[in-house]
């Protein structure tokens, strides 16, 4: 619980300090997913995949194949950030294939906040947190029964620009599902993800 709690603070750390290492040095070159020209506008469109696995009381881990479209918005400027990096605001659908310990799916729509500032001409750093409403569709003892959940992540990562306007993305995420206690049992799954997948930038 003391090293969540580190790791959720160091998260939120990244998201006040990083604009403000960013604002000291602008002169790197403009990049396609750090470039803003309007207060809000969509920027970005994203792909990802990757492998998800946490521990559940009686029955074998918690397996999940997640797959997810993202659209990002740079609100930078509506925000008042300047510099090279960039806050999109995101909303993302996702459908999860569950394989373990039982065949089902979580599906459901995130919505939340990326940062992303670039490190080199071709390499960025981003660090995001999202929560939105999720079904779940397997019974477990610290769910109960299937049904409405929350599911809640945080999470870093890297983006490798290949293109001007097409990038690769590796990162690590926290899950958390729970149903924020509208209903017993409560307890939350907790699982570590491991993220790919591809961006478009616009």
């Amino acid at each position: 619980m003391h090293v969540r709690k580190v790791v959720i603070k160091l998260v939120f750390s990244c998201f006040f300090l990083l604009p403000q290492v960013a604002s000291a040095d602008s002169s790197t070159r403009v990049h396609a997913f750090t470039d803003r020209t309007e207060p809000f506008r969509f920027s970005e469109l994203s792909f990802s995949s990757g492998y998800a696995r946490g521990e559940l009381k009686r029955d074998d881990d918690l397996e999940v194949i997640p797959f997810s479209v993202r659209v990002g918005f740079d609100i930078s400027e509506f925000v008042g950030i300047s510099g090279p990096g960039v806050l999109q605001f995101g909303i993302e659908p996702f459908v999860n294939t569950i394989i373990a310990p039982d065949d089902g799916v979580e599906t459901g729509l995130n919505v939340g906040f990326r940062y992303i500032t670039p490190l080199t001409d071709e390499i960025s750093f981003y660090g995001e947190i999202s929560s939105g409403p999720a079904y779940f569709s397997i019974d477990t003892v610290e769910q109960g029964d299937d049904g409405f959940n929350f599911m809640s992540q945080f999470g870093a990562g890297f983006q490798f620009e290949l293109t001007h306007d097409l990038a690769f993305n590796a990162g690590y995420r926290f899950r958390h599902l729970s149903n924020a206690g509208f209903s017993d049992p409560n307890d939350g799954i907790n699982t570590n993800a491991f993220i790919t997948g591809i961006s478009f930038s616009y």
